[in-house]
């Protein structure tokens, strides 16, 4: 072989090798390339796994605080007014008179409709003579009278029949609960309360006017005042005192 054609071969096993270490150059930097890829990835995982439990803290203190504002509500003294208007709102219940551990929500009544027995939201007025306002839910027999004391309502005082019929009247500059009785005929009976604050009863009075003879509807009449037998003219003033003033809830 010349050394002509010697160099050729030389040059073209030289140039060849270059190649090949430039290829190997090239493919070494896609392999750190590649390699790096997954690391970066994880390391972005990492702050966004960071990222959202920061956040998941955060809510949770937010939610923590507000429930310490609830609750810091709830233990706040409210007035009677604000206690009535969560009533009505349906808020709050109230706890029946009877039994303590029972209550009933404004929803559990049959509010505004045209049956007999529903009942509607009446006014507001100082019926057991404390300065505060009880609210009136008008209704069958007289419907249902609700105090607010002690951060809950309460009931106060409930029609509960046509012997219980229930209203109020102003006697002697004071509010009385009444509670009549005319279910039968040639007897009328009436059930006094005067109160000074709802659950402190200060007086009662009681009056009737009843047949001395139960069989003979057109006999003679009694009157009795607390018990005691009074006149017709003593008994026609008293009712015209007190019957002047009463005020029925029915709706």
């Amino acid at each position: 072989m010349s050394r002509c054609k010697k160099r050729g071969v030389l040059v073209c096993v030289f140039l060849a090798t270059l190649n090949v270490v430039a290829c190997g150059q090239e493919k070494g930097d896609e392999v750190v390339t590649t390699d790096a890829s997954p690391t970066r990835q994880q390391e972005s995982s990492v702050q966004i796994d960071e990222s959202t439990n920061l956040e998941k803290e955060e809510n949770k203190a937010i939610s923590a605080e507000e429930s310490n504002i609830q609750t810091e509500n709830i233990d706040t003294e409210m007035t009677a007014e604000e206690l009535l208007d969560l009533f009505v709102n349906g808020s709050i219940n109230a706890i029946s008179s009877e039994d303590s551990t029972s209550a009933f929500y404004i929803t559990d009544l049959d509010m505004d409709s045209d049956e007999w027995d529903s009942y509607s939201i009446g006014e507001r007025v100082d019926l057991d003579n404390d300065g505060e306002n009880e609210l009136i839910i008008c209704g069958p027999y007289g419907g249902i009278y609700l105090d607010a004391r002690d951060n809950k309502v309460y009931e106060f005082a409930v029609g509960e029949g046509n012997a219980l019929e229930l209203s109020y009247v102003v006697y002697n500059g004071a509010v009385w609960i009444m509670h009549s009785n005319r279910m039968n005929t040639g007897y009328e009976a009436y059930h006094m309360e005067k109160f000074e604050g709802a659950d402190n009863l200060v007086a009662e009075m009681n009056f009737c006017e009843e047949l001395i003879d139960v069989d003979n509807v057109e006999g003679k009449e009694k009157y009795t005042l607390n018990g005691t037998e009074i006149s017709y003219e003593e008994y026609l003033e008293l009712c015209s005192k007190i019957f002047a003033t009463e005020v029925t809830t029915t709706k």
